[in-house]
């Protein structure tokens, strides 16, 4: 959607120029594409949802077969029911997302996901106590309306006059149906990476499951907070930089991006590696999560987080397919990606049992990464790569020293600390990371990174700004 509603916008931008009437016209076509789009996907899920509440107990069957003749059965079809309504709130909050995004405003929806996440802990101290269960389902429910709702008022702020039609013939929106489908089987593609990686995990140790869930827990941290940064407003750009047809600034903007995740997240792997253990005794170890519970998910965190640049990266380059308005080539290269995943885990399953699932998506992420920045290569005509590796050799290099440092002063630490537990474990593994941060900023700074410089002066411009 993002692509196709940023070229009308920059297309009406242009046309404005000394041209009024055209302008306007223009931005009445943007409205008017983006009412329809809403009104499509409002009343698509509208149907999906009345369908889902009817026939809920058939979708338990389906999905949890194991509760059938239990009183869980009675239990999650009403909570089913309670929260089939949110897939309305979220598919329309992400169209208002994008329409925000392409206009530049990122604040507003970064603060929805905050304001319901607010929402479910209110509802977990204020309804639990009387309705259980159910009341973190209304919470649930609620939360996700008022993620919808605060986006609203913004919408009017930048223009936007929404339409009740459903101009279905319109040739963007059609544009935006075909471009969907291709994205529709990418994410389903993704689903069944998860679905294998269960299924062969079911076979393994008790707990291998859970281990592998809670270390994709600890690895989507960094991704849902640096990577979604970078990637959120890098979109619209990409987008807009494509419609204005500037080949050179969709490199230059592709090359920063991919710099900031070398310079950002290649500490992030190495961190992860090296304190894997700390970290999931401080976030998991407690009541029936035990220490044996503790290594296993460790082992499968130290192998995931090869996969995070590499994640960042494939991500990226499928915005910069998805600017193109070409969905189709991301979903060709993950179906390969995901016959060489089955390989990867049947293989290395043997040796390293769960742990060998967690390298196995790494290897795949990162080869959907190289064949995805390769096709992109030659579509574009290439791009200053030499500057890219320069950054991210200097970036690995600087975190590989900062891993040797932060692994002996961890040790050190939990000789003073770690064995008291608690606090004594959180003091262990806040010092390690904050010395970390020290080191490699300085080998950062040593090694003259040039974005360094860049993240500097944009942070002093903004602190400057807020003192002035």
């Amino acid at each position: 959607f993002i692509p196709t509603f940023t070229k009308l916008l920059v297309e009406a931008r242009e046309a404005g120029v000394g041209a009024e009437a055209a302008g306007a016209a223009g931005r009445d076509r943007a409205w008017r594409v983006g009412s329809t789009v809403l009104n499509a996907v409002f009343l698509v899920f509208t149907v999906i949802v009345i369908i889902g509440i009817l026939f809920a107990p058939v979708v338990v069957r389906l999905i949890a077969p194991g509760f059938v003749g239990d009183d869980r059965f009675d239990l999650t079809v009403d909570l089913m029911r309670i929260m089939f309504p949110t897939l309305i709130f979220v598919s329309l909050g992400g169209i208002t997302m994008g329409i925000l995004n392409s206009f530049d405003h990122f604040l507003t929806p970064a603060l929805g996901p905050l304001t319901a996440s607010v929402t479910v802990i209110a509802a977990i101290l204020i309804l639990t106590p009387s309705l259980g269960i159910y009341g973190l389902a209304v919470g649930t429910l609620v939360g996700l309306l008022l993620q919808l709702a605060v986006q609203l008022p913004f919408l009017s702020k930048f223009g936007f006059r929404y339409r009740p039609v459903l101009d279905l013939k319109d040739p963007l929106v059609r544009q935006v149906g075909i471009l969907i489908v291709p994205v529709l089987i990418g994410v389903g593609i993704g689903q069944v990476n998860i679905l294998i990686d269960r299924i062969l995990a079911s076979g393994l140790p008790t707990g291998s499951i859970t281990a592998l869930d809670f270390a994709n827990l600890v690895m989507q941290l960094p991704m849902g907070i640096f990577v979604q940064a970078i990637a959120v407003p890098i979109f619209p750009a990409l987008s807009t930089l494509a419609a204005r047809g500037d080949a050179l600034g969709l490199k230059r903007t592709l090359g920063r991006g991919t710099n900031y995740y070398s310079l950002l997240l290649a500490p992030m792997t190495v961190g992860m590696m090296v304190l894997a253990v700390p970290f999931i005794r401080i976030i998991f170890e407690r009541g029936a999560f035990t220490p044996e519970n503790t290594v296993a998910t460790a082992v499968a965190l130290f192998w995931y987080a090869l996969g995070l640049v590499p994640s960042a990266m494939r991500d990226l380059y499928t915005r910069m397919f998805y600017a193109l308005q070409d969905t189709r080539t991301p979903v060709k290269v993950g179906a390969v990606c995901v016959t060489i995943h089955i390989v990867l885990n049947l293989i290395l399953i043997r040796y390293m049992a769960h742990g060998g699932l967690a390298l196995a998506t790494s290897i795949a992420t990162a080869l959907n990464m190289v064949v995805l920045g390769w096709l992109l290569w030659r579509r574009t005509g290439g791009w200053a790569l030499a500057n890219e590796l320069r950054v991210l050799t200097k970036s690995v290099v600087a975190a590989l020293v900062m891993g040797l440092v932060v692994y002996r002063v961890d040790n050190l630490l939990y000789a003073f600390w770690g064995q008291y537990g608690g606090w004594g474990e959180l003091v262990e593994v806040a010092g390690a990371i904050g010395v970390g941060v020290v080191v490699y900023g300085f080998l950062i700074w040593l090694l003259r990174v040039e974005e360094l410089s860049m993240l500097v002066a944009l942070v002093r411009e903004k602190t400057g700004r807020f003192f002035r």
